[in-house]
């Protein structure tokens, strides 16, 4: 296995690693009376998985900023070895019912499996837009999942059965995942019920193993 071909593999093993998204909001229902905002997540997004994840609401001139931070790993086969940790900052824009956001989150994304331990850093890029109202909302999304740089380290295994000239080190990947969707959820006391769904793609626009995304969540929206 020459060099291309070693880096192509790694960059589709992180590329269609564990995903999800813990930024679905009902932007017309978060207050800074009840900052922090617990979610949980469950469905299919490249694997079945399962996420936790948690967002602050800032007070920011006269606006809202979320910052906050999910974990997320499969659950068909729990495997902690297998996961992806992600911060987040999420700026609204709007008026009061059609609102749109911005939100950027540094990644870090792992897998270990019989021929190597990877660790992937990069970021997810993300724009949301639509109708939101204090009982229910409804937006769409478009973004990218990027892979920049993935540290990799070969098992023995693989150096004695593939290529035995396999390097341990950092590996520039570019690669990973455009991304456009729907979701929309409805609210009651400080409680949100959110299904999120889409289509994914490569970032070279190839459809993946698994061709949609679709996740259940809870949003519970704690007491200061």
């Amino acid at each position: 296995m020459n060099r291309l071909a070693l880096v192509a593999s790694v960059v589709v093993a992180l590329a269609s690693g564990t995903g999800a998204s813990a930024q679905e909001l009902n932007l017309a229902a978060t207050s800074a009376d009840r900052p922090g905002i617990v979610e949980v997540r469950a469905g299919i997004d490249h694997a079945f998985l399962g996420e936790l994840g948690y967002h602050r609401v800032l007070a920011w001139q006269d606006r809202q900023l979320f910052v906050g931070g999910d974990v997320a790993v499969p659950w068909a086969k729990a495997d902690l070895r297998d996961y992806r940790v992600r911060a987040t900052v999420g700026l609204p824009l709007g008026g009061q019912r059609w609102k749109v956001a911005g939100w950027l989150s540094p990644t870090l994304r792992g897998t270990d499996n019989a021929a190597s331990e990877m660790a992937a850093l990069g970021v997810d890029l993300r724009l949301t837009g639509g109708y939101y109202a204090r009982r229910w909302f409804v937006a769409g999304e478009a973004g990218v999942d990027w892979v920049a740089a993935t540290h990799v380290a070969f098992s023995d295994a693989y150096r004695n059965q593939v290529y035995a000239g396999a390097k341990d080190g950092w590996y520039r990947t570019p690669g990973g995942t455009v991304y456009t969707g729907l979701h929309a959820g409805v609210s009651f006391s400080s409680f949100d019920v959110i299904l999120r769904a889409g289509l994914p793609r490569t970032t070279a626009l190839d459809s993946q193993i698994l061709p949609v995304y679709v996740t259940l969540g809870v949003n519970v929206a704690l007491p200061r």
